[in-house]
């Protein structure tokens, strides 16, 4: 995917703009200095995309992952969402992106019905303008996963976080003090009991489940700089997940229940 479409801030998004390239100048130039060149070599750096702090609720999504991207994660997809297709899909039919979409298209129109939410690639027609939906969006690697597999690189992964960890603050938790968001949707980055990667932005406590079978967990992530409602639920690319069912119906719920006590 090339840029081709211009991806433009309001004026009064330049300075975070400005925070968010500097963080990620700053991780980049740690990760060469501690790690073979061939991996600085897959840094892909992420932030928010135009128009996001002008939102009712400011979300983040946590991934885990970039897949094939090079250097700069939202000016990608950025215009992939706007051209409506990504990768060889389009984006009606890429869940992980198309549901995205859904979810904070709901969440920001006062948690409309499912079934009445707009198809992708009608939301993207005003993405990242002052009409339409953003939001944030930070991967817990920034390495690119190059293998051509949709699975994830848990090595690659792995190794961006043992890298990261040697970072004499947090920049993790520092992203997210920055982008200051209303709300976090983290994208089930542990997997299982063996793993426990969300100890990379912080503590998570206080959870609560919402859906007919638990699917969505509500929670507190609390980082050295303050707390802020965290929902963690199935990733957006699992297969065999129900896109309302599984997802945006507890979602909406979760969202609810802890951003209007």
């Amino acid at each position: 995917m090339k840029s081709s479409i211009s991806i433009n801030y309001p004026n009064n998004e330049l300075s975070l703009k400005q925070a968010i390239d500097e963080l990620n100048r700053e991780w980049h130039n740690f990760v060469c200095k501690n790690c073979a060149s061939d991996l600085s070599s897959l840094y892909v750096s992420d932030g928010f995309y135009p128009y996001y702090t002008h939102q009712k609720i400011k979300i983040l999504f946590i991934g885990k992952e970039a897949l094939e991207v090079s250097g700069d994660y939202i000016e990608e997809l950025f215009n992939a969402i706007k051209s409506g297709k990504i990768g060889n899909k389009t984006l009606n039919e890429h869940k992980f992106h198309a549901l995205m979409l859904y979810v904070v298209y709901g969440l920001q129109h006062n948690y409309v019905d499912y079934k009445n939410i707009p198809y992708a690639t009608e939301i993207s027609k005003d993405f990242a303008t002052p009409n339409g939906i953003s939001y944030a969006f930070m991967n817990l690697s920034k390495f690119s996963n190059e293998s051509g597999n949709w699975v994830s690189d848990d090595a690659l992964i792995d190794s961006f976080l043992r890298i990261s960890s040697m970072l004499p603050e947090n920049y993790f938790a520092k992203e997210i003090e920055i982008l200051n968001p209303d709300l976090i949707i983290g994208m089930n980055l542990n997997e299982d009991e063996k793993k426990d990667r969300y100890k990379f932005l912080g503590e998570l406590k206080y959870p609560t489940h919402y859906g007919n079978k638990g699917q969505v967990c509500a929670q507190k992530l609390i980082t050295r700089y303050r707390e802020y409602n965290f929902i963690d639920c199935y990733h957006f690319s699992a297969p065999n997940k129900k896109w309302d069912e599984d997802y945006y119906s507890p979602i909406v719920t979760a969202s609810k229940a802890i951003l209007h006590m």
